[in-house]
């Protein structure tokens, strides 16, 4: 009996991991907007109760201030950022005709090229990469087709807008009216219940906003070092470069590889070797730097063990693909959570 006892917080552990992890799984998709809304209303929520308290605005009114500054501060940032990058492409395009010359010599010494290996490789090779062409080019076309879906994912922008619209109408209405959803919730839910979901929900604010630090920590640390590395490397432009690379950090998979990779391509067709390697050696490096410091860093700001944040992070890659970066840590709270607000001892 007593060994039966002694495996109980391991069976309810494995359930709460299950069930939590099923409840996302299923209704992720289609919850997501009003998740985030409720935890950027429970972020700005200190806030908004200054406004109502001190300053005596209503708090109807104290929302709505609160949303609009948070946008219209996302919104000259990323202005900003478009204004900088069409500001250095516009420049970039203006040099394009210098290198005019320097690239048709390069391509006819591509040509060259190509005619003399024709000439040298034996018969036998090139009857067997002719005869498996069209394999190379499904192979080819196969690789290139993953980058032009995932470009497809990114560029759904009336997707994208109405996720942003319902986000931000959950985070009004909640913020609003959160006195009254917590009356409502506490007149059904039994006294000792509601006590301990708030303990729950306390570390969910808190783990959220961990959750945030740590991505931009993250970020700020590959900028840091991108920048760092295009002035070693006496890239011009180094810092919007440098800016523009830990941006695209946020986006999954590609990341600042989106620059580093045609950029090293590029500087190999134009024959600069060592610059192209150069390049790739410090995305590999600033990419391997992000991945070693990424378990420890969203470990400390969640309050969890670096080696229980690596699985985390791991597992909700896994099973939920870019978002289980956010997802798989959050698992790992809430199920934290449930245990110290000994809901399951009940």
């Amino acid at each position: 009996m007593k060994l039966k006892s002694d495996y109980k917080p391991i069976v309810y552990l494995g359930l709460a991991i299950v069930l939590v992890s099923l409840a996302l799984f299923i209704t992720i998709e289609y919850f997501l907007p009003f998740a985030v809304g409720i935890i950027i209303s429970l972020i700005i929520d200190p806030v908004i109760n200054y406004f109502e308290v001190k300053l005596k605005i209503q708090r109807g009114i104290a929302v709505v201030i609160v949303l609009l500054a948070i946008i219209s501060s996302f919104g000259y940032l990323i202005i900003l950022a478009i204004s900088r990058f069409i500001f250095e492409i516009g420049k970039l395009v203006n040099t394009l005709p210098n290198y005019t010359d320097y690239l048709n010599s390069i391509f006819e010494s591509v040509s060259t090229f190509m005619f003399s290996v024709y000439d040298i490789i034996p018969k036998e090779v090139m009857d067997y990469l002719f005869k498996n062409w069209g394999q190379i080019i499904t192979y080819l076309t196969g690789f290139l087709s993953k980058f032009y879906t995932l470009a497809e994912k990114l560029v759904i922008i009336p997707n994208l807008l109405i996720f942003l619209l319902f986000t931000f109408l959950s985070s009004f209405f909640f913020a609003k009216d959160k006195n009254n959803i917590i009356s409502s919730i506490k007149s059904i839910l039994p006294h000792n219940w509601y006590k301990k979901i708030e303990i729950i929900q306390s570390e969910l604010i808190a783990s959220a906003i961990g959750l945030i630090k740590a991505q931009i920590i993250l970020i700020f640390i590959s900028t840091i070092i991108t920048i760092a590395g295009f002035y070693i490397l006496n890239v011009d432009y180094a810092l919007t470069l440098g800016i523009i690379c830990g941006l695209l950090d946020i986006l999954p998979v590609i990341g600042p590889s989106l620059i580093f990779v045609p950029w090293a391509i590029v500087a190999l067709l134009l024959g600069n070797l060592k610059f192209s390697l150069s390049l790739i050696i410090l995305h590999l490096f600033v990419s391997g730097m992000r991945q070693i410091l990424q378990a420890k860093v969203i470990g400390t700001h969640l309050g969890l063990d670096p080696l229980l944040a690596l699985i985390s992070i791991y597992v909700g890659v896994k099973l939920f693909g870019f978002m289980g970066l956010f997802i798989g840590p959050m698992v790992a709270v809430i199920v934290k959570a449930i245990f110290q607000s000994g809901f399951l001892r009940s």
